[in-house]
Formats: C-alpha cells, sequence, structure tokens
C-alpha cells in the first residue's frame, strides 16, 4: 500500500449532514407545518403557520427539534389538528411529534 493511500483510509469522513453544524438555528422566523398521513403515507401541509424563536434552518420534525424538552405551547397543540389527505379524502391527524415538519417559510 501507498504512503498516500494509508493516509487517505485513516481520515474520518464526515458529511454535512452529519455535521453538527447543520443544527443551525433561526431566530424569530415562520414555519409552515406538514406532516405525514396516515391514510396515503404521503406529506401534506396543515395550512397552519407558527413563528418561532430559534427554530431549525431546514425542514426537520418537531420530535427531533424538540427531543427531550417540553414542546413550546404554539407547537404543543399540533398533534390535535387534523388534515383532508388530498389523496383518498378521508381525514387524518398525525400524534406522533417525529412525523410532523416544520419547514421554514420564504420570507
Amino acid at each position: 500500500m501507498r504512503r498516500y493511500e494509508r493516509r487517505r483510509l485513516m481520515q474520518p469522513k464526515f458529511t454535512v449532514e452529519n455535521s453538527a453544524d447543520t443544527r443551525e438555528i433561526n431566530a424569530n422566523a415562520q414555519y409552515g407545518v406538514f406532516a405525514s398521513c396516515n391514510k396515503c403515507g404521503g406529506v401534506h401541509e396543515l395550512r397552519i403557520s407558527v413563528l418561532l424563536t430559534n427554530g431549525p434552518v431546514n425542514k426537520q420534525s418537531i420530535g427531533d427539534l424538540y427531543r427531550g424538552k417540553p414542546l413550546p405551547k404554539n407547537l404543543a397543540g399540533l398533534a390535535n389538528n387534523s388534515v383532508t389527505c388530498p389523496r383518498t379524502g378521508r381525514q387524518s391527524s398525525q400524534k406522533n411529534n417525529d412525523q410532523i415538519f416544520l419547514v421554514p417559510l420564504k420570507s
């Protein structure tokens, strides 16, 4: 094995997605709320927007964002909202915080 090949194999491989630096936050940003549908498996907009301090820069589930922390009041009631699935026409609500997503809205 050549010297440069050994060095290359020993270098840790990190991707941007796994980097701790991707957990940046937006101070006072507005987010659209989306949820995984229990009827068709798709992700649908709840047609709700929320204003958050220290929210995510990219799409992220509220379960991931607030793991081990209490949910802010404006997010705590999201599991009680239902949405009509555009594919099936049936009502669906998502109780799992890992399946409810915040998506930053462009300002």
